[in-house]
């Protein structure tokens, strides 16, 4: 499980500029966390290969907190 206060998310949104794709709702996916408080989350993956899907669960999995995501821009062509 992942601890809210932990600084992962607005590490991955760095990363994601860094690289030039776009992030999807985790902007808003941060905020909703930091409304939940310290409690423990957990999270799940979907993916494809044009994007990527974090899902926030609460602690035992029973309910949705938020949904963030990255859409991966196709490599250039050098």
């Amino acid at each position: 499980m992942l601890p809210l206060a932990s600084p992962t998310l607005r590490n991955k949104l760095r990363s994601i500029e860094r690289h030039g794709d776009t992030a999807l709702g985790l902007d808003e996916s941060l905020q909703i966390l930091r409304q939940h408080g310290d409690e423990p989350v957990r999270t799940g993956c979907i993916t494809s290969r044009s994007v990527a899907f974090t899902l926030f669960l609460n602690a035992d999995a029973t309910q949705l907190l938020a949904c963030g995501g990255v859409k991966r821009e196709a490599p250039k062509e050098p």
